[in-house]
């Protein structure tokens, strides 16, 4: 058979440089605003003071462009040593996030915020950590690299700073505008401790004038007028997400070491999970197991010093089959669940350093990675899951990311979390 017979059912189309036809407009977006949110539990947070920060957005018939939601706050410090940053960004100095729509269905409540915002940052190419710290502390004009790609700027003494916070939340980026008249939103910020993220001890600042900005949307009347009608007919307006739970442990048996994970889910799509040996800082110090020094110098790695393994346990299923027992498979794992196993994307991790603090696991259990959604595994139906693990070394905490698929359905009843 021909090249020509295999070809011969595609259809001729016009290439875009050939085609004239005007873009789509959007005629029934009346105005677009830049607006200003600020917290209802006071002006002035601390970690030895007020810790919870709480927004309320609201609006009459405006639709929150998500994607564009900043934090924005003065960081004060209070002693006459400078503050040096060692997170990415101020996401360090928050414990605890949460998002609560129609002041009672929790879309969103992530434990461990400092460090699943580190930790997935860290999972990010080094062009885009470089061009990010401009909206956080800023940077120093010291040389930069691929796995350090800038040296954040400190706060002077006695002296305060500016920064935008870019919120780690999957509902804000799910790509749909939210209609606040009929969910209105309640963001809370709860402030982590003074050292979390920032070098050394004895760290003092606090946080004055934070608000929330973010584009709101109006539309003309008859296309507000036909989504209230659609919600009012009985029907819902389905918001598609994925959801973050994190927990951390305590690792018993270094040498033997098994998690059960107790929370159910309809569609689990990726694990991911760090190890702490309790030293360095928690939020920004991920412990490899690989992390052997002898007479001051690291042990070479080999298959005599690489002995960690690990497996997933859902029932009588295994993921991956046989277990994985070494860092270069987990890292090709890692890369597997970030979907850039085929080099289309890179991490701001060097070899190095995934060998000593910057090891981040992970395992994709979707059906079809990244090709089909809601194709991740089920653990409500009895099954127990679990995490397997031989030979974690000096570690002595273990942080657990689940990442899952849920549905926020908006209707004239509220709103309704589907996990």
């Amino acid at each position: 058979m021909s090249r020509e017979t295999k070809t011969s059912g595609s259809q001729d189309s016009l290439i875009d440089s050939l085609s004239f036809a005007g873009r789509n407009t959007a005629s029934y977006v009346t105005e677009r605003r830049s607006c200003s949110f600020q917290p209802q539990s006071g002006g002035l947070f601390s970690p030895n003071g007020v810790r919870l920060m709480r927004f309320i957005l609201a609006d009459q018939s405006g639709w929150l462009v998500g994607d564009t939601v900043r934090l924005v706050f003065q960081i004060q410090n209070n002693t006459a040593n400078a503050l040096h940053p060692v997170t990415d960004s101020a996401n360090g100095l928050i414990r605890r996030l949460r998002l609560i729509a129609n002041g009672s269905a929790i879309i969103e409540d992530i434990e461990e915020y400092s460090r699943v915002s580190q930790m997935f940052s860290e999972l990010l190419p080094s062009a885009r950590r470089y061009n990010d710290i401009c909206e956080t502390w800023g940077a120093t004009g010291a040389a930069a690299s691929l796995n350090m790609p800038f040296v954040a700027d400190p706060i002077p003494g006695h002296s305060s700073k500016t920064v935008v916070v870019h919120l780690l939340s999957s509902f804000l980026s799910q790509g749909k505008n939210i209609p606040l008249n009929m969910m209105p939103l309640v963001i809370e910020l709860e402030l982590d401790d003074m050292d979390r993220a920032f070098a050394g001890t004895d760290n003092d600042w606090v946080v004055t004038r934070p608000r929330l900005v973010a584009d709101i949307l109006t539309l003309d009347n008859a296309l507000q007028n036909s989504y209230a009608k659609f919600i009012l007919d009985g029907r819902s307006l389905p918001f598609m997400m994925h959801g973050l739970y994190s927990l951390k442990a305590t690792i018993t048996s270094p040498g033997m070491f098994t998690l059960p994970i107790n929370r159910g889910f309809s569609r689990l799509s990726t694990i991911y999970w760090t190890l702490w040996d309790g030293q360095g800082k928690e939020t920004t110090r991920f412990f490899s197991p690989l992390n052997q020094v002898v007479d001051g110098a690291l042990v070479p790695v080999s298959t005599e010093s690489d002995t960690m393994s690990w497996n997933i346990q859902v029932g009588s299923d295994r993921y991956p089959q046989f277990d994985c027992d070494s860092h270069a498979e987990s890292y090709s794992r890692l890369r597997n669940a970030q979907l850039i196993h085929q080099g289309s994307d890179s991490f701001s991790i060097s070899s190095a350093q995934y060998r000593t603090d910057k090891a981040i696991f992970a395992m994709n259990l979707e059906k079809c990675t990244g090709a089909s959604s809601h194709t991740g595994i089920s653990t409500r139906s009895g099954s127990q899951l679990g995490l397997n693990f031989k030979n974690l070394g000096a570690a002595t905490q273990i942080h657990v990311v689940m990442h899952f698929e849920c549905v926020v359905t908006c209707s004239a009843a509220g709103v309704e979390v589907m996990d």
